[in-house]
């Protein structure tokens, strides 16, 4: 897959085109129909797919206080985007002059003097200066090209179509099992292992510390089952999103435990992936109750691994 920064670095694409617009910041189910539909035109077509994206939010520039956050890391879009099959990405910076150009130019810019076949969108996308651009607008300039409004994917016991918004806020208030049925996959994290005040270690429960990065959707404080991919295998783990409350002079942070590991770890860099809550964060009265209760949740976590679909080891 070719990534590429410019409008401008279109031109070096000499095969028929195949666009897909939009944000694509979660790479959701809705946005992998979208994507789906380009990468098959595309080989239909026998040209290649360009999924047109950006790489910050609107709201980096309009509302930089309520910018939303992110439900992937960008190397991990970049993964995702190449194994769907994608043959480029146009990811453009948001800047002042990128949300203040009209739609029309905007559009002219990816299909002026290029061999367009074929655009992509959801239903609901809009583009351009104040969201005035659309698939109509689009048909009305550039009639010659196929437009397609792909539609937007749901849920029977969703009563609205899968968003970004939606699953940002089940992760918000710790429904895992729902963001991950609207994200198709686990919500995960990478990270490097920090470390800790070792208490766990002193309980039978060693944990790698996480500083969760401040600019994704932080899953609400509480107990987790994990799995994480650290020295090139993929482990069962039970997590604490939190201050450990039972403790004094904590700071809020991502811990796990991994199962059947006790190597020496810090510095490296290792994946989490979110499987389902298990509760919230207790101040317990004693050590002995705290540790019976993490074998209560280390028996969870077990059962839950063996049972579900994403299980990776």
């Amino acid at each position: 897959m070719n990534i590429l920064y410019t409008i401008s670095e279109l031109d070096t694409i000499q095969e028929p085109i195949v666009y897909g617009m939009g944000t694509f910041d979660g790479l959701h189910l809705g946005h992998q129909s979208i994507i789906k539909e380009v990468c098959d035109s595309a080989e239909a077509y026998h040209g290649v797919s360009v999924i047109v994206t950006f790489d910050a939010h609107p709201f980096t520039i309009l509302q930089p206080k309520q910018i939303p956050p992110r439900l992937l890391q960008r190397e991990e879009r970049y993964d995702m985007l190449g194994t769907m099959g994608v043959d480029y990405v146009l990811e453009l910076p948001m800047t002042q002059e990128l949300v203040t150009q009209s739609g029309q130019d905007f559009i002219h810019g990816l299909c002026a003097h290029r061999d367009v076949l074929k655009i992509v969108v959801g239903a609901n996308f809009n583009f351009g200066y104040k969201g005035l651009g659309n698939s109509k607008m689009i048909r009305e300039l550039y009639p010659s090209i196929e437009v397609h409004d792909q539609e937007l994917v749901r849920y029977d016991w969703i009563d609205a179509p899968i968003s970004s918004t939606a699953i940002r806020s089940s992760i918000l208030r710790g429904d895992i099992e729902l963001a991950n049925q609207m994200l198709g996959r686990p919500y995960r994290f990478t990270g490097t292992v920090v470390k800790g005040d070792q208490r766990g270690r002193t309980l039978g429960f060693p944990t790698l510390n996480f500083h969760f990065p401040d600019t994704m959707a932080a899953p609400a404080d509480g107990v987790y089952v994990n799995q994480v991919y650290i020295g090139g295998k993929w482990y069962g783990a039970v997590g604490n999103m939190g201050d450990n409350p039972t403790f004094t002079n904590q700071y809020h942070r991502f811990e796990t435990h991994l199962f059947d590991f006790s190597d020496d770890v810090y510095g490296e860099v290792a994946t989490v992936e979110f499987l389902a809550f298990i509760r919230g964060e207790v101040k317990f009265d004693s050590l002995q109750a705290l540790i019976d209760q993490m074998e209560d949740d280390k028996t969870f976590a077990l059962d839950h691994l063996h049972n579900t679909i994403y299980k990776k080891f």
